[in-house]
């Protein structure tokens, strides 16, 4: 059986974390570092726990959240060309785009076939 190359963290659950933070909030834990360190994560992990603290009212789980069903248009919405706005040299410009696109397809196919 092979063993892990990197180090399985223990996970914590949302009541732990909300206690985690609550102790720091009211002072009974120093610093990010050394609640950090005490807790063996990063200190990024203890300043994100807190800002959901504060923001929420407790530590939120947001694994497995975005998934394609939640968010289906994740990312910079496509605009659509509109054809009939374009002036004729734009409308030409937009066809040597495309030549050139099929241009460089058809050598890459080319390409994939002398390399086989």
């Amino acid at each position: 059986m092979r063993e892990r190359k990197t180090i399985k963290h223990r996970q914590y659950t949302i009541e732990e974390k909300n206690e985690i933070v609550i102790n720091y909030l009211t002072g009974k834990s120093s610093g990010y570092t050394t609640l950090a360190k005490q807790l063996d994560v990063d200190s990024s992990v203890v300043r994100r726990w807190v800002k959901q603290y504060q923001t929420f009212g407790t530590t939120v789980d947001r694994r497995g959240i975005a998934t394609k069903e939640t968010t289906p248009n994740k990312g910079r919405p496509k605009q659509p060309i509109k054809y009939e706005d374009m002036s004729k040299e734009q409308l030409i410009e937009e066809l040597k785009v495309y030549e050139d696109i099929k241009k460089q397809i058809a050598y890459l196919r080319n390409q994939k076939k002398s390399v086989k």
